[in-house]
C-alpha cells in the first residue's frame, strides 16, 4: 500500500507560512523493493513506499522491527542488497540485477536529527547550527543561522553551550541545525525518545509545526505511535522487516490490514462473530452490511458479505465503539478499570464471557463488579476471517 498524492497550491493562504505538496506524475520521494541483511539475516525486507514533496512519513514498529535500519539505508549508511531509493526525481540506490549504484550519504541533501542530538558541547548554540554551512557566505551564514534560531524559538539562547539548554530545547538546537543547509529530506531517528512523556507530545506536534513551515518532507523512526500521530502524514507499522501498512493515521487506525497492525496501533478486541443469512453475528449484536446494494426498484439493501455463511470471522472493537448508556438494556461487567484523568478506560465482559474496552467520562464512575448500560457505535466494522489474515472494513452498516 502506498501513499497517494496529495492536492496543492503552492501556498495556502488560509494556513500562513505553510505549503502543501506540489502536484506532481512522480513522487518526490520513493522506496522500491528495499531489501537490507547482514549475512544471513534479511533485516529489511522488501520495502516500498512514497511521499511527496513536503509530507511527513513515519516507520513505527517494536525494537528490532527494521525502522533504524531502514532509514540508515536511506541514508546510505547501510549498503543494501536489492530495492532502489530515488528523491526528486534523482536515483541514489539502485541495486537489481541490472545495475549497483549508491550516491554517497554525504552527497545525498539529505539531513538527520538523531536519537542523542550528537550536539557540540564546545560551541555555542549558534555555532551548533551553522555547522553545516561551511560553503556558505559569511554574511548568508549569519543570515541563515538567525532564520533557523527565529524559527525554533531560540534567538535568546544563541551564546549559550547545549549543556545550559532543557533537553527540549537541545532537541530543537539539533532540529536547526539539520535544517538549516536545506536537505531535500529530513531523517528523524528516535528524536523523542531521552524526553519524558509529557513534553514528547507537544515537542512532536511542535516540530511539525516546523517542518510544515519550511515544507521539509521527512521521515521519522520512532517505536511510540502517539508521536507518530502527532507528527506524521503518513505512517508505515513494521513487523519482522517488513513494512505491513503504510497509510494515514486514521487510516491506521480504522482501517487496519491485519490483526497485528489492529492491535500495535491503539487499543481494542478482537470478539467472535459468524456469518449467518447475510449478516455477522456478535455477542454485542447483529451486523448488517449497507453499502451500494440495490433492488430491482433501486432501493438500498443489506449486501451481501465476502464470506459464505457460517464462516467464523473477528470483528475489530475499539474503546471509542462502546458508549455508556444508562438507559440501555444491553449491559456489560466491570471487571477492571484505569483511570485516565478525562476519562476511565474500562474492561467490560459481555454475557458470553468476551470482553472490550470503553472509554467512559471520568464523572461516571463504576466499581470493579458492577453492571454498566453500554450501546455499541461502531465507527467502522472491521471483520478478519479466522485465518486473521484478509481484512475487510465497511463503513455503512446497521446493528440490532
Amino acid at each position: 500500500m502506498q501513499a497517494q498524492d496529495s492536492k496543492t497550491s503552492k501556498q495556502d493562504k488560509n494556513h500562513t507560512g505553510y505549503f502543501n505538496p506540489a502536484i506532481t506524475d512522480k513522487p518526490y520521494f520513493s522506496v522500491q523493493d528495499l531489501v537490507v541483511g547482514y549475512d544471513d539475516t534479511t533485516v529489511v525486507d522488501g520495502l516500498s513506499l512514497t511521499l511527496q514533496q513536503g509530507e511527513i512519513g513515519c516507520f513505527l514498529g517494536y525494537s528490532g522491527c527494521g525502522k533504524t535500519t531502514a532509514l540508515r539505508a536511506i541514508a546510505g549508511l547501510e549498503p543494501t542488497r536489492f530495492g532502489i531509493v530515488s528523491l526528486n526525481e534523482q536515483c541514489l540506490t539502485e541495486q537489481t540485477k541490472r545495475k549497483s549504484y549508491a550516491v554517497s550519504p554525504a552527497k545525498r541533501g539529505m539531513g538527520m536529527v538523531f536519537q542523542d542530538y550528537a550536539l557540540f558541547g564546545h560551541l555555542s548554540v549558534a555555532k551548533n547550527i551553522a555547522f553545516g554551512l561551511n560553503k556558505w557566505s559569511a554574511a548568508d551564514k549569519k543570515a541563515r543561522v538567525a532564520e533557523m534560531l527565529s524559527l525554533v524559538e531560540l534567538s535568546e539562547h544563541a551564546d549559550k553551550r547545549p549543556s545550559e539548554l532543557s533537553g527540549g530545547q537541545q532537541q530543537r538546537v539539533a532540529l536547526a541545525r539539520a535544517l538549516a543547509p536545506k536537505p531535500k529530506l529530513l531523517l528523524l531517528d528516535e528524536p523523542f525518545s531521552n524526553l519524558d512523556v509529557v513534553l514528547r507530545e507537544s515537542l512532536a506536534m511542535s516540530v511539525r509545526d516546523i517542518l510544515k513551515r519550511t515544507n521539509t518532507t521527512a521521515i521519522l523512526v520512532t517505536h511510540d505511535q502517539n508521536e507518530a500521530f502527532a507528527l506524521a502524514d503518513k505512517v508505515g507499522v513494521m513487523h519482522q522487516g517488513k513494512l505491513v501498512q503504510w497509510a494515514t493515521p486514521t487510516e491506521l487506525y480504522h482501517e487496519p490490514v491485519s490483526p497485528f497492525v489492529a492491535e500495535f496501533v491503539g487499543e481494542g478486541a478482537m470478539i467472535d462473530g459468524i456469518i449467518e443469512a447475510g449478516h455477522v453475528e456478535t455477542a454485542l449484536g447483529d451486523i448488517y452490511r449497507r453499502m451500494e446494494c440495490y433492488d430491482e426498484a433501486g432501493q438500498p439493501q443489506y449486501c451481501e458479505y465476502d464470506y459464505p455463511n457460517g464462516t467464523l470471522i473477528k470483528v475489530l472493537v475499539r474503546p471509542d465503539d462502546i458508549i455508556h448508556d444508562d438507559d440501555s438494556t444491553q449491559t456489560a461487567l466491570v471487571v477492571g478499570r484505569v483511570f485516565r484523568g478525562a476519562n476511565y478506560l474500562y474492561r467490560l465482559q459481555l454475557d458470553d464471557g468476551q470482553t472490550v474496552l470503553a472509554l467512559v467520562s471520568s464523572h461516571h464512575n463504576h466499581e470493579v463488579g458492577s453492571r454498566i448500560g453500554i450501546l455499541p457505535m461502531l465507527k467502522h466494522v472491521v471483520v478478519f476471517d479466522e485465518k486473521n489474515v484478509n481484512a475487510t472494513t465497511w463503513s455503512e452498516y446497521d446493528m440490532s
